[in-house]
């Protein structure tokens, strides 16, 4: 499966997926939210999900992969990313 077919898909499509095919590599607490960083073939999904609203939010395709950065600082230097 290719980024670009993924992002085609439904969020409910996207996150069953990401459930049965995704390794989950990290988590991250923003805000009110629970970011989980996964690989799924060959290349990276954010799981955005709300405390408040216990449930997912928003998945997004990392296209800029600096963005990994984030996640790996969080667990250098616990604390919130922003």
């Amino acid at each position: 499966m290719s980024k670009d077919d993924f992002k085609e898909m439904t969020i409910l499509e996207q996150g069953m997926i990401v459930m049965q095919e995704g390794n989950h590599l990290t988590q991250v607490k923003k805000g009110d939210y629970l970011l989980n960083l996964y690989s799924v073939g060959d290349f990276f999904v954010e799981v955005y999900y709300s405390l408040i609203k216990n449930e997912i939010e928003k998945i997004d395709v990392i296209t800029d992969l600096s963005r990994i950065d984030l996640y790996i600082d969080e667990k250098m230097n616990p604390k919130s990313i922003s």
